[in-house]
């Protein structure tokens, strides 16, 4: 009977963590569902360890001004519109336009790894164990671990500010088999007496800086500034002149 309530005990906790999470991310969620002009920026560091020196290291730049359904972002060298009406990509490198209709009615659901935390706070919860402690007397974290196979990070954290239920930062590790070749895989299994291959652990950070709450230019959502029309043919303005159009959505006359 003993052994029985222990466990009844451990499972309310774990489901207590899970519905504390969860509400927390919901509170979260509803300030970028709907502030009305809200504008920051991310930064993106992904690493991993060092095996035989080899190990990888990114950084990106991004940023964001979200009006409701409407935003601009920029990720990298990628830019980002959405209004009522429009979906834009403007792919900088590769010198091309994507024109479409809108991508969500939300645009809180584009913030970064979105998806990934609705997907684990749903779908994978009964996988990790989490834990949600104060970093500080304004910062919140939550943290899962990996609790069984079928969890796809190994460690996966969302640090907010409790002040205003804001992200500070979303991070994630996991591992993945070495991207070595033959000669070096074999030394290393050799050398730790393994009989798989090597794997290598890889980390990505996302740090959200610089919030502002100024943002009233309704010309940054204006489709003028990327393309116009002529007899239902979408044509770039004279800044992306050389860039290519795809443009999927319906014939406008």
């Amino acid at each position: 009977m003993l052994v029985i309530i222990m466990c009844s005990s451990s499972q309310l906790r774990a489901q207590n963590a899970v519905l504390t999470a969860s509400q927390t991310m919901q509170s979260v969620y509803q300030n970028y569902d709907s502030i009305k002009y809200l504008s920051f920026d991310v930064k993106f560091t992904y690493g991993s360890d060092t095996l035989l020196g080899v190990f990888d290291s990114e950084k990106m730049d991004g940023s964001y001004t979200m009006a409701g359904k409407r935003a601009k972002y920029r990720l990298g060298d990628i830019d980002f519109m959405q209004n009522d009406s429009f979906f834009i990509a403007v792919y900088n490198k590769d010198k091309l336009i994507l024109v479409d209709e809108p991508k969500t009615k939300n645009i809180g659901t584009q913030l970064p790894m979105r998806q990934q935390m609705d997907s684990l706070m749903l779908g994978y919860a009964n996988h990790y164990t989490f834990t949600n402690y104060n970093q500080s007397v304004d910062t919140g974290v939550i943290l899962l671990v990996r609790a069984d196979s079928l969890a796809q990070f190994d460690k996966f954290s969302i640090t907010y500010d409790k002040r205003n239920n804001m992200l500070c930062q979303v991070s994630y590790e996991y591992k993945e088999p070495a991207q070595l070749d033959t000669a070096a895989i074999a030394i290393l299994m050799a050398s730790t007496n393994s009989t798989t291959p090597p794997m290598q652990k890889k980390r990505l950070n996302i740090q959200f800086l610089n919030y502002r709450f100024d943002n009233y230019d309704d010309a940054v959502y204006d489709i003028n500034n990327y393309i116009w029309f002529e007899n239902g043919v979408c044509k770039p303005v004279a800044k992306y002149d050389d860039y290519k159009i795809y443009n999927s959505k319906p014939v406008i006359r």
